[in-house]
């Protein structure tokens, strides 16, 4: 007895060891979990097999970083006018920043030759894959009267318009897959004190929303995801 409890005892020690000092590499853990999901959810529907009503995970592939989603999207993006182009990610996806005198021509809402080339490159990229869209124009604080306009707010809608138009005709997009939207000046970026400064609020964001299960992003947050039901087997994932 005294053998068999000094041996547990050590064994104990060593798994506590190899605990302590073990590395979670959170990639391999993901891209794990998501090819477990990706074998089980197998049901359309999110339905469980048993047909107990509960949900199950739904059909997906192995899982990916979206960091490289995003890092594609952004190599399409035309060097030349890279300073007047931001990319910022967002709790559904990821947003590209365009400054309105990038986009249009001086005093008018018409494109110009290198933002119609950009957009065309984003459309081409997005085209075949599931994102949804939302377009918002934004202005600074002037009066709307001073640049030719009733209000900021026709302005900003009209310049999220302009790109909606382009992106839906010549871009092949699907209409229902985009919506557009005028904020206006009430969500600057930067100061209006100065020209340089209401020259950066000026701008057309378009968002992506990538629109991630609720899984995944439990499993990108590092929370528990909980209990799916397969087959009358209970599966905890975290």
């Amino acid at each position: 007895m005294v053998m068999t409890v000094s041996l547990f005892l050590i064994l104990l020690t060593f798994f506590i060891l190899l605990n302590s000092i073990a590395v979670i590499d959170d990639r391999r853990v993901r891209l794990s979990i998501g090819s477990l999901l990706g074998s089980f959810g197998s049901l359309s529907g999110g339905l469980s097999p048993s047909k107990t009503g509960e949900l199950a995970v739904p059909p997906s592939p192995p899982m990916v970083e979206q960091g490289l989603t995003a890092s594609k999207l952004l190599s399409l993006i035309n060097k030349t006018a890279a300073g007047e182009i931001k990319f910022l990610p967002t709790a559904d996806g990821a947003a590209i920043v365009l400054g309105a005198d990038m986009l249009f021509e001086p005093r008018t809402l018409q494109l110009k030759p290198s933002a119609v080339l950009l957009l065309k490159r984003i459309c081409d990229f997005v085209r075949d894959r599931n994102y949804e869209i939302k377009i918002s124009g934004h202005t600074d604080s002037r009066p709307g009267e001073e640049k030719g306009y009733a209000s900021n707010w026709e302005l900003s809608s009209l310049m999220a318009i302009r790109v909606l138009e382009y992106i839906t005709g010549e871009g092949g997009l699907k209409p229902e897959r985009v919506e557009a939207c005028g904020c206006a000046g009430y969500r600057p970026v930067a100061p209006n004190d100065t020209r340089e400064s209401r020259r950066r609020n000026e701008r057309v964001e378009m968002r992506f929303n990538f629109n991630p299960p609720l899984y995944l992003k439990r499993i990108v947050m590092k929370k528990k995801t909980g209990i799916f039901t397969y087959k009358r087997f209970n599966f905890r994932i975290f």
